[in-house]
């Protein structure tokens, strides 16, 4: 094959082998959210559809392809992000490399993990102050993100008591005030309270209805009713919320009722937060209407004020003289006021009753004409006649007035008026007691009542107790009315007691009016009737303690007085106990655990006012206490016993369970009347428990600071922040001794008290905390990962690298926090647990480690997999070299297993080189892929030179070195002199055999004499192969001292044209004299782009020429060179002759002379 042919194959194998590449990204800028796994893909093609081939490999463990080969015209290749474990704000750097027989290719790409995210009208948002920033724009749409499932995950990552907050508040049913009450407990904003823009109202006469402001203090959510507190007024909204406000202010309207023209209310706004009065008031010009209201009303207070008057001077609370004196009064008011015929008739009966007849007889004459013009009212009619028969006495007036009103008393609707006139006209009645008594209670029963009667009833009753058989409710009601008036007579009053005593049941009048009768008469009766009633009826309040201890100070004999003696006393203080009480709770058992526990209290608080009984009473307390303590009871004054027996008590180890148990218990008070119950959470356990309140009041375990108070409202809204309560605790853990908290760690309630301190500086006591915690399921893992972490740090600050390995030895990764990650990963190393720290390399990636730590693990890696391809090993041993340290173990191990691109590879064999490494085989691995990729790059001959002199022989020489030559002849390489050398040398071995090698060596070294003596025998041992092939250059002339060229060799003319490669170039040319046509040559291209031929030439020849390339004319000078050598000694030459003698230097006798040769030589050879 010759050179055109040759180079023509080359030319055709590497444009149908070598693919031209196409990639459908060159570079990659990823975000991940933290905690995902990125997945996307690329394509690689091939434009010229020639199929690719090769390998995709990436240069760090976080990121890999799923596709290992290269194969095929298009392929996708699909990527992914090992992201799970990463955390926010790290960035992760490398490349996707592609090594394929189009050449390599690189794509870098940039990872940065960014915090989980929701996307708001504002962007993404992901910290809990964008959240909030959100709220104070669009409180609706803060609500719809903060109910996203998602809500937590993205905003209180690391944040687990506020996940715990969370949580809780999501049991509640209100969402805004979910939110709101989430933020204002978390520290995100303040509670938003109420204000008004005035707290008095004055509605002027011509107002029916005035407007009020209600002000937001700053944004946020409340919920609130609005009403009035008599219902005099209207108000246009009941209840409310923040949606209603506009601008932080919402406006309600006040309307008074029509029908009141005067008046005053109390406007309340209530929230759970806040009870804000505004007082209301309003008045108005009387009309006709109101004017007789205001009558009607005047005259009922003054027919009142006259009966008042005539009872209490009937029972003798004032005498006559005031009676008629205040009576006449009224009544004088009241004739200037008013004509009605009642205050007529009543002036007639005061007339009457202070004996002014001729006064009365006037007036009894007036009352007469008013009767006959029948202006009276049916019981105004049948008063006057009891007034006349009154007022004559006599028998014809009394029997008329007597049979009028008795048919009056049978029809009418006023019985107890018309009975009581009866009582002082009617025989019947006047003289028998018993029938008034009688006919009195039969009217109460029917409904029909007076203070007329009550009073006549009373009156029968104080002189006869014995009609009293019963405490019925006419007798309570008249005894009440009694009491009242201040007109119950002793032997009535013990008659009450005797009936009262004999009642089953308490009951509250009889109570009254006991009480009532024992302040008018301190009588003991009269206080064993109050103390039983309030027996019976289990009423211990503080307020009846007093009648207790006057009837024990009476020595009353009564059941159960002196348990309550002890149950009305005030717990809250410790008055001094009666002696005979104290004496009888020696032997009684009768008090429950809550009285007998305020007993003893109050014992030893006052011992020594007590010393007579104290001794008994020392006895008892040690076991009830311990009786108690088991039953896990406490209050205020178990607490103090605890206390006063704590020695005692803790001397029995099987008591301390029962001291734990009850040690962590406050009372809890809360007054708002909102707030129904409480849930206590423990964000260490992740649970909580609801207790109610009672009367505000209630018992609540609290182990440490942490725990949160949720307060309850009867629509299940729980709330957290300023609620007003007070907490109290019975007993401190601070009484205990360290050692014996220390011995009850044990104790789940005792550790929880512990744990709370791990939030201070952790000393050496605290150590068996977090030990106890770390691997205890009881407690949420933020509190294990807390213990673990805040353990290992105190170890390793106080270099304690036994306990340090110990406890390394019993976690892993599971354990400890994101940002643990690379704090955990040196304390494995420190200690020397390399497999450890490796492991969390494969779990995380390399790059939160710095370099030298890189080494390290990486060195591991490569001993520990014994050279065995291992991912993680050789991302670190990669990650250490790029950060510019290595050692042996690692070179060997990227040698042996990195692939990359060949500019990594050099460096990695260039570092290898100076630590003296075997690198053969590496030169080996880099040669091939130079050629598989078709790299041109000049750097890889060092790796050549090196390769070259420890295999020399190889088959790889060869063909890198042809590579390497083709490279050069297509000016993309150029090749140094020890390059080329090696070329000489192969040829010479016989090794290399391409023409084109060998040309491109003359060429190479022509004119290049300081090499001469080297390359000597390669030039001649090429130039005589060609000369035998009588391939002829003109190169050879640059050797002509060691090479003997034929005399046509000589002779010739050669033409070199430096071209496009690939080219099909010809030479037409004539010489002037010559009759035929043009001639033509076909230049061979010797080597890529350059062209030669050869032709003959007599120096006195003109010739004419046209060079043409694929048809184009090629200019004169461009790129063209014509070389005639010149003729030496040796072997004649005719042509040399010939061109001589044509010279102007050749003189006439030289050309006879060889004229004559010439032709007697040409004659002889005609004979021959």
């Amino acid at each position: 094959m010759d050179v055109k042919e040759e180079i023509s194959t080359i030319k055709q194998i590497n444009s149908e082998a070598t693919p031209i590449v196409s990639l459908s990204v060159t570079n990659l800028d990823i975000e991940v959210e933290e905690g995902k796994v990125y997945k996307d893909s690329f394509f690689i093609e091939s434009e010229n559809k020639v199929p690719i081939e090769g390998y995709v490999c990436t240069t760090s463990d976080k990121v890999e392809t799923e596709a290992e080969r290269l194969e095929g015209t298009r392929q996708e290749i699909p990527f992914y992000f090992k992201g799970k474990l990463a955390t926010a704000g790290n960035t992760f750097e490398g490349d996707i490399v592609l090594i394929t027989n189009g050449g390599e290719y690189n794509i870098p790409y940039c990872v940065k993990v960014i915090h989980k995210f929701v996307e708001s009208s504002g962007g993404r948002i992901s910290t809990m102050e964008e959240f909030v920033q959100i709220y104070e724009n669009n409180r609706k749409e803060a609500v719809d993100i903060f109910f996203l499932p998602n809500f937590e995950e993205v905003f209180l990552q690391g944040k687990p008591e506020q996940k715990e907050l969370y949580h809780s508040l999501m049991k509640s049913r209100s969402k805004s005030l979910i939110l709101e009450e989430f933020l204002t407990a978390a520290g995100y904003k303040n509670t938003s309270f109420l204000d008004v823009s005035q707290d008095k109202l004055v509605l002027e006469e011509e107002d029916s209805s005035s407007q009020l402001e209600l002000l937001l203090t700053q944004p946020g959510y409340v919920e609130g009713s609005i009403y009035s507190e008599k219902g005099q007024i209207q108000i246009s909204r009941e209840r409310f919320s923040s949606d209603d406000f506009t601008d932080g202010k919402l406006l309600f309207n006040v309307e008074k009722k029509q029908n009141l023209l005067n008046g005053s209310d109390i406007i309340h706004i209530d929230t759970v937060r806040q009870d804000i009065e505004i007082s209301v008031e309003w008045w108005a010009k009387q009309t006709a209407l109101t004017k007789e209201k205001e009558k009607k009303l005047y005259l009922k207070k003054k027919r009142a004020q006259l009966m008042h008057n005539y009872l209490y001077f009937r029972t003798g609370s004032i005498a006559f003289e005031d009676f008629a004196e205040d009576s006449g009064h009224v009544l004088e008011e009241l004739s200037r006021y008013t004509e009605d015929n009642e205050w007529k008739l009543y002036r007639m009966h005061f007339f009457l009753m202070e004996e002014r007849k001729e006064e009365g007889k006037e007036l009894l004459e007036l009352l007469e004409k008013v009767s006959q013009r029948d202006e009276f009212t049916p019981l105004e009619a049948n008063y006057f006649l009891y007034l006349k028969a009154m007022y004559y006495r006599t028998p014809e007036a009394i029997s008329k007035a007597v049979s009028t009103i008795r048919e009056f008393y049978e029809l009418s609707e006023y019985k107890a008026e018309a009975l009581w006139m009866l009582i002082y006209l009617d025989r019947e009645y006047v003289y028998n007691k018993r029938l008034q008594y009688d006919t009195i209670r039969q009217l109460f029963e029917e409904g029909n009542n007076s203070s007329l009667l009550y009073f006549e009833a009373c009156d029968i009753l104080n002189e006869n107790p014995n009609y009293m058989e019963e405490l019925g409710k006419f007798e309570i009601s008249i005894f009440r009315w009694g009491v009242r008036y201040g007109y119950i007579s002793l032997s009535l009053s013990y008659q009450f007691a005797r009936l009262a005593l004999k009642a089953k049941y308490y009951n509250k009048s009889i109570y009254y009016i006991a009480e009532k009768l024992y302040g008018v008469e301190p009588d003991e009766q009269f206080l064993q009737v109050i103390c039983s009633l309030l027996i019976k009826g289990n009423r211990t309040g503080k307020e009846y303690h007093e009648y207790f201890r006057l009837a024990v100070e009476a020595n009353l004999k009564i059941i159960g007085l002196n348990e309550f003696f002890i149950r009305s006393m005030d717990f809250e203080t410790y008055d001094l106990i009666p002696q005979r009480v104290l004496i009888y709770f020696t032997y009684s058992n009768s008090l429950d655990y809550l009285e007998k526990a305020y007993l003893y209290s109050n014992v030893l608080r006052n011992k020594e006012k007590y010393e007579e009984v104290y001794g008994a009473y020392y006895s008892k307390m040690l076991p009830f206490i311990e009786e108690q303590l088991l039953k896990g009871r406490i209050n205020e004054h178990l607490a103090y016993l605890y206390t006063c027996f704590q020695k005692e008590v803790l001397e029995k180890p099987d008591n301390w369970k029962a001291v734990c148990d009850i040690l962590f218990y406050h009372k809890l008070i809360c007054t708002n009347p909102h707030i129904i119950g409480v849930y206590v959470s423990c964000p260490e356990l992740g649970t909580e428990k609801y207790y109610p309140l009672s009367g505000g009041t209630g018992g609540v375990e609290i182990y440490n600071d942490r725990a949160v108070l949720y307060f309850v409202d009867n629509n299940e809204q729980r709330y957290v922040k300023d609620i007003n309560y007070q907490l109290r605790e019975f007993l401190s853990p601070q009484q205990f001794e360290e050692e014996w908290i220390r011995r009850n760690l044990s104790n789940r309630k005792i550790l929880l008290m512990e744990s709370g301190k791990i939030e201070e500086n952790i000393k050496e006591q605290t150590l068996p905390v977090l030990q106890r915690i770390v691997f205890n399921d009881d407690f949420t893992r933020w509190m294990q990962v807390e213990a673990v972490e805040k353990m290992l740090v105190y170890y390793e600050n106080h270099q304690d690298k036994r306990n340090l390995a110990r406890w390394l030895g019993k976690i892993d990764y599971s354990n400890i926090s994101t940002e643990f990650r690379k704090t955990l990963m040196d304390y494995y190393m420190e200690v020397g647990m390399m497999e450890d720290a490796f492991f969390g390399i494969e779990l995380y990636g390399c790059d939160i480690m710095g370099a030298a730590k890189i080494l390290r693990l990486a060195s591991f890696g490569a001993l520990c997999y014994q050279g065995k391809d291992d991912e993680a090993t050789l991302s670190l041993a990669y990650a250490a070299f790029i950060r510019k340290k290595c050692n042996k173990d690692t070179l060997t191990y990227l040698m042996k297993h990195f692939k990359g691109e060949t500019a990594a590879l050099l460096e990695i064999w260039e570092r290898s080189k100076r630590f003296g490494l075997e690198t053969a085989a590496f030169e080996r691995r880099i040669l091939e892929q130079v050629m598989f990729t078709g790299n041109d790059t000049e750097g890889v001959f060092p790796v050549f030179e090196s390769f070259y002199a420890t295999d020399e022989g190889d088959e790889l020489i060869d063909r890198y070195l042809e590579y390497a030559s083709m490279k050069e002849l297509e000016s993309s390489m150029e090749l140094n002199d020890f390059m080329h050398m090696a070329i000489g040398q192969e040829i010479v071995n016989g090794r290399m055999e391409n023409r084109h090698s060998r040309i491109h060596f003359l060429y190479y070294f022509a004119g290049r004499e300081d090499w001469y003596d080297t390359i000597k025998d390669t030039a001649v041992y090429i130039i005589n192969g060609f000369l035998q092939e009588e391939f002829y250059l003109p190169v050879y002339q640059a050797y002509s001292q060691w090479i003997t060229f034929p005399i046509h060799y000589q002779e010739m003319t050669f033409l070199t044209y430096h071209g496009r490669a690939g080219s099909n170039v010809i030479l037409r040319y004539q010489i002037d004299g010559e009759e035929y046509s043009l001639r033509e040559l076909h230049l061979e291209e010797v080597l890529p782009g350059m062209y030669v031929c050869h032709m003959n030439f007599f120096q006195k020849d003109h010739v004419k020429y046209r060079l043409e390339s694929d048809g184009s004319p090629v200019d004169e000078g461009a790129g063209l060179e014509f070389e005639t050598f010149e003729y030496g000694d040796g072997e004649e030459s005719r042509f040399f002759t010939l061109n001589h003698l044509d010279s102007e230097e050749s003189s006439l006798p030289e050309v006879k002379d060889c004229l004559l040769k010439t032709f007697f030589a040409d004659q002889y050879m005609k004979l021959l």
